[in-house]
């Protein structure tokens, strides 16, 4: 592990060093077994991951339980195409598993921008209309007729395509050099129409150092540097207020990372579905481990290892809060690229400086009070802990104003909130407390509480409806992810439902090197260009399958 990983991550520790290299230096020690061969050491250290920011919960008005329609889904279908490739490389011998490659951290990002109503421009004889779009970096140009735009640079599009049907797809690179990675440039601007994504770029501008660029106001750029252990990943960001060019580099930063690390548990959850139903319960439990095969470890506490499994977050498994689960972190995803919260656009405020506003009143990290406003507080920006914390912050007030739906015995609707009223003792209706499940001591609580009796007095069903459950749990696995302790998931394979062993000649052409129109069925991200860009990926298309074949 890089020694840089350890100052990096030094705020998120809590007394001892934690970037996972030993005296020696290296963090993949290997040892002897009886027969001479190597093995894996049992663990290798990684930070435990303790978020210190506070959030302000929102007004409960509204809020409230109900019966689901019969109209209303309570799960969602398997994820296309995963199923069948699971169940192809287990028919060859070969037992899947989620490979998280960052090799190419930080040397490419896309940002979506799209092209809103207002600020298209229409000629005063209703001839044509144009676009001058702020960019960061530089001022582009966009319309439908070749014209004598001076000092921005112009693209022409197809008369069919409507400006407000718009999509700009910025792409960042960073290239390598002795110190590391040097700064992010803007190199190149696409356009599609948005209605067609998939058909790729009807214009694009290659940008190259002819063309100057306003790297102090690039907001996107300088986020993209401080998060620079994300890697290749198109995002898109919501609308910014009251920011200054460090807060908004800051909050891009945040939402890059939280991007990813969303990202990442829905990958889990995904595979999850598309396993046989009689392995779910064994996923779910199931830790990740570093490339080589290592569970993870601390000396601070012995949750680190644990929290790499869902099991730590939600509790055990069942397939209705299973179900509940996927869906809510679907509408999370969505959030993240729709920016659509209730029906209002989703914006973020900095540091908002009314006497009367929670930042300045009982001074949290972050809160969400009016819906589709979220406020990110002073803390969110002087806090130690940025690659974890604020993360974090950001994925917890996204979920504010959201209704997952689930099906136990009753078909219900429910808020997620931060505060719960639960019951403890032989009849569970003992020692009530009403409390907000901030934190990993109380999201413990709600994930693994029993009575004498072996009953959870619903402990598990508020576990997936508290925000913070869901927020730590995406922050934690992604942090891990990124900055390369957590490589494998699941570290160990799932009781075998065959007689034959593996075969070692397991491994299917096409998993590595996916054929031509073949796309990762987790990658869910946006193309460019015709070609996946997503997180993980080492090269364009790569999957983030791996294949597990027996020992030779």
């Amino acid at each position: 592990m890089d020694h840089r990983l350890g100052r990096l991550l030094a705020p998120l520790c809590l007394a001892l060093a934690c970037s996972g290299v030993d005296d020696h230096g290296d963090a993949h020690h290997v040892a002897d077994s009886d027969d001479g061969t190597a093995l894996p050491s049992a663990a290798i250290e990684a930070p435990y991951l303790v978020g210190e920011l506070s959030c302000e919960e929102p007004s409960v008005a509204g809020a409230v339980e109900r019966e689901l329609s019969p109209d209303e889904e309570t799960e969602l279908p398997p994820p296309s195409g995963l199923t069948e490739l699971l169940a192809q490389i287990r028919q060859q011998g070969g037992r899947p598993t989620l490979h998280f490659d960052t090799r190419a951290a930080g040397r490419l990002l896309n940002v979506r921008v799209p092209v809103r109503a207002d600020q298209v421009h229409r000629t005063a004889d209703a001839v044509d209309d144009d676009v001058a779009l702020d960019l960061g970096a530089l001022t582009v140009r966009l319309t439908h007729q070749a014209g004598t735009a001076v000092g921005a640079p112009e693209l022409v599009l197809p008369a069919t395509l409507p400006l407000d049907q718009v999509v700009v797809l910025k792409t960042y690179t960073r290239a390598a050099n002795e110190d590391g990675l040097g700064r992010a440039r803007l190199a190149m601007v696409s356009v599609f129409d948005r209605r067609d994504e998939q058909a790729g770029p009807v214009a694009t501008l290659a940008i190259d150092d002819q063309l100057p660029q306003a790297r102090e106001a690039d907001c996107d750029a300088l986020a993209y540097e401080l998060a620079s252990e994300v890697p290749p990943v198109a995002v898109s960001f919501p609308r910014l207020s009251s920011c200054t060019v460090d807060e908004c580099a800051k909050t891009r930063a945040a939402w890059l990372r939280a991007n990813h690390d969303l990202h990442r548990v829905r990958q889990m959850l995904e595979f999850i579905a598309a396993s046989p139903p009689e392995d779910r319960a064994y996923l779910w439990a199931a830790e990740g481990g570093s490339e080589g095969g290592e569970r993870l470890m601390s000396y601070e506490s012995d949750d680190v290892g644990p929290n790499t499994a869902l099991a730590f977050y939600f509790g055990p498994y069942a397939e209705y809060r299973f179900k509940a689960i996927r869906i809510a972190y679907e509408r999370l995803w969505r959030t993240f690229h729709d920016h659509e919260v209730g029906g209002l656009e989703l914006d973020i405020e900095c540091t908002p400086d009314g006497p009367g506003d929670i930042c300045n009143t009982t001074k949290p990290g972050g809160h969400h009070a009016v819906k589709s406003n979220m406020k990110l507080c002073e803390k969110a920006y002087t806090t130690p802990s940025q690659v974890f914390d604020v993360p974090r912050l950001v994925l917890h007030e996204s979920m504010h104003h959201m209704f997952v739906p689930w099906k136990d015995n009753l078909a219900r609707l429910s808020p997620i909130m931060d505060t719960h009223t639960h019951g403890h003792g032989g009849l569970c209706a003992g020692k009530l407390v009403t409390d907000k499940g901030y934190g990993l001591k109380k999201i413990k609580h709600l994930a693994s509480y029993e009575n004498d009796r072996g009953d959870d007095c619903w402990h598990n069903n508020f576990a997936f409806r508290n925000n913070d459950t869901f927020a730590y749990a995406a922050a934690t696995i992604g942090t891990y992810i990124r900055f390369g302790f957590l490589a494998r998931w699941p570290l160990e394979q799932a009781p075998e439902h065959e007689d034959n062993l593996p075969d070692p000649e397991c491994g299917m052409a096409g998993v590595n090197t996916p054929p031509p129109g073949f796309s990762d069925p987790l990658s869910k991200c946006y193309k460019s260009g015709g070609q996946l860009v997503c997180p993980g990926a080492h090269s364009p298309g790569d999957l983030d399958i791996g294949v597990i074949c027996a020992p030779q």
